[in-house]
């Protein structure tokens, strides 16, 4: 478990607990928000935890960090940045919404991919993953149109939810052959700061956690 990531996540309130409506429909517990970290600090410790599960799972057998518009493309640049500083220098890449007409991207969707070889060996990071379905997208996009090869994901938290029978993301990598690989899981975090203050302020209360089993209980792979 790292413990020190769910404290910043914490911290920065890009973990935050109450009642909200997601993209699905469902009424989560809980709400994850990366976009929230926009300083230079902030990204910059973000960077540094995506880099270390990047090197913990793919060592050096990787040649792209992809981040997905929008919200990941700082997620692939810091990351990128924290990899050069322990000595690993990776490309950066993102995609667009639309096709740009002048400079060296040229008629891409991407931004980053001049002079990439075909056969390049890509991971993908992003914050969370529910179904999955923009994944699948960006990794259509990759090996139709610069030919690379998705060889992994990384994000930050694995929500844990049930897809049509299994684990979500154990069904993502079924489907597609990609494996999926997240710095904590929403266990952890809710565990963690149920027995743990952060800087003295208790996150998860005992109807919190309440809450979070019960969405679990309908919604997650994991049942009490």
């Amino acid at each position: 478990m790292n413990t020190s990531f769910i404290e910043f996540l914490a911290r920065n309130n890009a973990i935050r607990f109450g009642e909200f409506t997601l993209k699905s429909g469902r009424q989560s517990p809980y709400f994850i928000d990366m976009g929230i970290l926009s300083t230079g600090a902030t990204v910059n410790e973000l960077g540094k935890h995506y880099a270390t599960k990047i090197t913990e799972k793919f060592a050096d057998r990787y040649d792209i960090v992809f981040g997905p518009a929008y919200k990941a493309i700082p997620l692939a640049i810091s990351a990128t940045i924290a990899l050069n500083n322990s000595g690993i220098n990776k490309r950066w890449l993102y995609d667009r919404k639309e096709v740009k007409l002048h400079g060296a991207d040229a008629n891409t969707m991407f931004v980053g991919g001049y002079g990439i070889d075909s056969g390049a060996k890509v991971v993908i990071l992003d914050d969370v993953m529910t179904t999955g379905q923009t994944k699948v997208e960006a990794i259509s996009r990759l090996e139709k149109s610069l030919k690379a090869e998705v060889v992994g994901i990384v994000i930050a938290v694995d929500r844990m939810e049930i897809g049509r029978r299994n684990s979500a993301l154990e069904e993502f990598t079924e489907d597609t052959g990609v494996p999926v690989h997240a710095i904590v899981t929403i266990d952890d975090i809710f565990k963690h700061l149920k027995a743990t203050p952060v800087d003295g302020k208790a996150y998860v209360s005992e109807r919190t956690y309440k809450a979070y089993q019960e969405y679990m209980l309908k919604n997650g792979v994991k049942k009490w």
